[in-house]
């Protein structure tokens, strides 16, 4: 399968979308419209891509199960387990000293058991994860196995009975989540498969290409629609409201960001947000600790109580600068060193 170049600009733009969410949690008066807007799609973005980028004539077929569960586990859930088992102690000794963290991942309030127990449930800050933000890397490689599973059992039987149990799993795993969150977010895995599924079609059909203006202008009004009338999605804790409308927003939503991404194919907004794309486990597993030490640093030298300083739009955007800029840099420059190189592509 050849490299399609704005790929990684969709993953850098959306990687940036989920910087921002955590940036500004805390400051929903200011961003509220944005930031719904943004949790419409950009969890279910990532989704959509991993069906996109699914390779199925290489993997699919009982013989190649093995090496392609073994590959996704190299790709996912040693990046997760590295990132976590590093992190842990240096949050043991720091983190309950720190004075702002508690404001922003209630980093001081977690408990240190739970907080050691929960890297082996993978289920976010639900859980007391401490780098809640790696929930997603387990659930994507229980996503991906489950498609995979399917495909292999199903698709030789017929694709409509594939199609039933891939919509089967996804209505189970929206049910499932509102009962009990499932360890390694399985129960979202399950959810995610028909975003998975999209993705595979999305590439089958070289559908951004056709996508027009007036396809693009109907897609917005979906997501628009979908302000509206649902809640403020966020899978990490099951938030999904009504389940029409959390699909369509997130397809939606992907397939915009895809369609414009395609039109961006050169500059250097292109060549930095592609480099967010490629580096975006890195993003991912160190902008909440950099944000941090950026407000902890910012918070020594002013006078500011929380509640103003997580509303200072300045504040927010330094922050954020800092959890992308930081990591970016580590990555090409140490990104070969190891430990590290398998946080780096």
């Amino acid at each position: 399968m050849h490299r399609i170049a704005w790929v990684d600009f969709a993953k850098g733009f959306t990687i940036l979308t989920v910087i921002l969410g955590h940036a500004v949690v805390y400051n929903e008066k200011i961003f509220h419209a944005i930031l719904i807007i943004v949790y419409e799609f950009h969890m279910p973005f990532f989704f959509i891509m991993a069906g996109f980028l699914l390779n199925l004539d290489k993997w699919s077929g009982a013989e190649n199960y093995k090496n392609f569960t073994l590959k996704l586990a190299k790709r996912l859930l040693l990046p997760y387990y590295l990132a976590e088992f590093l992190w842990y102690p240096i949050w043991f000794i720091v983190c309950h000293e720190a004075e702002y963290l508690k404001y922003m991942w209630h980093w001081v309030e977690t408990n240190p058991f739970i907080a050691f127990f929960a890297i082996f449930i993978g289920n976010g800050n639900s859980s007391g994860l401490t780098l809640g933000q790696l929930w997603f890397l387990p659930a994507l490689l229980v996503a991906e196995i489950i498609f995979i599973k399917l495909y292999n059992r199903l698709n030789k039987i017929g694709a409509e009975v594939f199609v039933l149990a891939l919509a089967t799993c996804s209505l189970s795993g929206l049910l499932l989540g509102k009962i009990y969150a499932l360890p390694f977010g399985t129960d979202i895995a399950l959810a995610a498969q028909i975003f998975i599924l999209v993705g595979v079609l999305i590439r089958k059909y070289n559908f951004v290409d056709k996508m027009n203006l007036k396809l693009c202008c109907g897609l917005m009004l979906i997501v628009i629609f979908d302000f509206y009338f649902n809640i403020h999605v966020d899978m990490n804790f099951r938030q999904y409201g009504d389940p029409f409308l959390f699909y369509a927003g997130g397809i939606a939503g992907t397939l915009i960001v895809m369609k414009l991404s395609a039109l961006m194919t050169e500059g250097k907004i292109f060549s930095l947000i592609s480099d967010c794309g490629r580096q975006s486990m890195m993003i991912l597993v160190l902008h909440p600790i950099i944000a941090n030490i950026f407000y902890e640093i910012i918070a020594a030298s002013t006078n500011f109580s929380p509640e103003v300083f997580f509303t200072e739009p300045i504040i927010i955007f330094g922050a954020t600068t800092a959890g992308v800029l930081i990591p970016l840099f580590i990555a090409k420059k140490f990104g070969k060193l190891p430990v590290l190189k398998y946080f780096c592509p």
